[in-house]
């Protein structure tokens, strides 16, 4: 019993340093880049969409070094239906969202494109390195298209360097990589007492704990009525799971998961990122349709436990 608590216990605390590590990481790189003159937009569109979903890769990266590649299928699904049933459900139940055109224009096409891919690369049950790369190059593409068309991505001038943030980008590193590697640790020795397969370890503890910057920043935004930092945050960070972490773990070996668990996540984040693309026609999210996404992520739960 001592044993079963210290390991939830290190999963926690593993958890808490990766979310810390991550924030430090991506403060540090996102003042470095001002420094050096980099725009606001191209920032936020590369450092802080890459920052938010560093938790995420982290863990599936140790994951796939481990050769425990359900744990990896599990975090990047289980996050993409989180940040959709919960994060925009939950913050749309609380506060309906307004869909800017520019959401519209490319966030939405950009996880629909992202969730469609993850299907077809999961036709045969596993993410070979050449489908990987394809997943990357897709979101290359859609991020130099993205940076391209937006006017205001000029040089500014840079504010004053801090030499702390040179010492908290290392302090960040550090956090990521101990809290990843004792994650995925905690995680596995879980998943061997509660003798259940690994992915619903990653989809149910993983995934929601990794997702909770999204959780927490979405519902803050909609409160404030920023929904564009809500909407924007939670859309890059599914594009960003489903293209970049999945492609990246693919190189390192073939990604797969136990076929039961794929047929029962997969199709529902495909069905969750349409109907929010539906949604988003209205230019509006409104409490009942937040309802809606909120209660199929709890009916999969239930389904899959």
């Amino acid at each position: 019993m001592i044993i079963q608590m210290l390991q939830y216990l290190i999963f926690f605390s593993s958890l808490s340093a990766l979310l810390l590590g991550a924030r430090l990481l991506t403060n540090s790189a996102r003042h470095m880049a001002k420094a050096a003159g980099i725009s606001e937009f191209v920032i936020g569109a590369t450092v802080v969409a890459f920052g938010t979903s560093l938790p995420e890769l982290a863990a599936s990266l140790f994951a796939m070094h481990s050769t425990h590649t359900g744990l990896v299928v599990g975090n990047v699904i289980g996050s993409n239906i989180a940040n959709i049933g919960l994060a925009l459900g939950l913050s749309s139940l609380l506060y309906p969202l307004y869909v800017s055109r520019q959401i519209s224009d490319i966030d939405v096409p950009l996880l629909l494109a992202s969730a469609t891919a993850t299907l077809v690369v999961f036709i045969d049950l596993n993410v070979t390195w050449m489908e990987g790369l394809a997943l990357i190059a897709m979101y290359l593409a859609f991020l130099h298209h993205e940076i391209k068309s937006h006017q205001e991505s000029k040089r500014e001038a840079g504010e004053k360097y801090d030499p702390k943030q040179f010492a908290a980008f290392f302090a960040g590193l550090a956090m990521l990589y101990f809290g990843a590697r004792y994650l995925i640790s905690s995680a596995l020795s879980i998943s061997l007492q509660l003798e259940i397969d690994e992915s619903l370890v990653a989809f149910f503890l993983m995934a929601v704990g990794t997702s909770l910057p999204e959780i927490a920043t979405s519902v803050l935004a909609a409160k404030s009525g920023r929904t564009e930092i809500a909407l924007g945050n939670v859309l890059g960070s599914n594009a960003f799971n489903s293209l970049i972490i999945l492609g990246a773990s693919s190189f390192i070996a073939p990604v797969a998961a136990d076929s039961s668990f794929l047929f029962a996540t997969i199709p529902t984040m495909v069905l969750l990122s349409f109907l929010f693309g539906f949604m988003a026609l209205n230019n509006t999210v409104t409490r009942l349709e937040g309802i809606l996404l909120f209660l199929i992520y709890c009916m999969l739960a239930i389904n899959i436990i």
